[in-house]
């Protein structure tokens, strides 16, 4: 069948075959696909559903229909979208919270404690939505386990967006920005944790302790990205480390109680 090459990141080539999506396989594969069947068993049916790896060696996994928001239009900054991706992760970490990792192989380490499976990047770019509403959610190669609050903060920074205002910053840092002020981030941070949490107190992560994890997750994907640059050769990728430090140093002086 005839391969449809779609768009990404710099990390593997990805193609839509009819129904299907192939991706690299590597060591961590057997394990990825082991545990988006257990979170589909326990109810995450928008995770994609793995297929095995077909005859060139590439993992196999259902396509999910809809769109991909690479350039974030407006309507991914609604009210709507912003409460429905934090269901989506409350969901997704309930479900693996009881997942078997024996002789698991991960392509990624994320802190202590392993609390669930973290997707690590669940972002726009990796979430599909079709009529502006949530449907699912992709790129699961980089799950590992870890704390809640690690992958809670890197979904704030970008739905929310803890991004600094529109003409606020320049250099490195203005390559991306938010469009709300400094009190509507503070809101929107406020909603997406509450939603998040639900009716569980002990899971409502308080603002200034969740600005404090995403410094520290901005500040760790710098480092990887820059290692993961050298090593691969990806010169380009450069300038998204040079815009996280500035994005976390951005954070550590801002007050988003204001």
């Amino acid at each position: 069948m005839d391969e449809e090459i779609l768009r990404g990141g710099f990390v593997n080539q990805v193609v839509r075959v009819g129904e299907t999506v192939r991706r690299t396989a590597g060591p961590w594969t057997t394990t990825i696909h082991r545990l988006l069947q257990h979170a589909r068993e326990r109810g995450v049916d928008w995770a994609p559903a793995p297929h095995g790896i077909d005859d060139q060696g590439r993992e196999v996994l259902s396509y999910l229909e809809g769109e991909v928001p690479h350039d974030m239009p407006d309507w991914i900054w609604s009210e709507p979208v912003l409460l429905d991706v934090a269901r989506a992760l409350r969901q997704w970490h309930d479900a693996t919270r009881d997942f078997d990792t024996t002789s698991a192989v991960w392509n990624f380490e994320s802190p202590e404690p392993a609390e669930v499976i973290c997707h690590h990047d669940f972002a726009p770019y990796n979430c599909v939505f079709r009529d502006q509403q949530f449907v699912g959610a992709i790129d699961f190669d980089f799950c590992s386990p870890g704390p809640r609050i690690w992958d809670l903060a890197y979904t704030a920074y970008r739905y929310v967006p803890l991004m600094p205002p529109t003409g606020s910053i320049a250099g490195p840092g203005a390559q991306e920005t938010s469009r709300f002020s400094i009190g509507e981030m503070g809101r929107r941070l406020d909603h997406f944790l509450d939603t998040y949490a639900g009716s569980s107190t002990a899971l409502r992560v308080a603002n200034p302790t969740m600005v404090s994890a995403t410094i520290k997750r901005l500040r760790a994907i710098a480092d990887w990205t820059e290692q993961h640059s050298a090593k691969e050769n990806i010169p380009e990728i450069m300038y998204h480390a040079a815009m996280y430090r500035a994005h976390a140093d951005w954070l550590a002086a801002t007050d988003l109680t204001n």
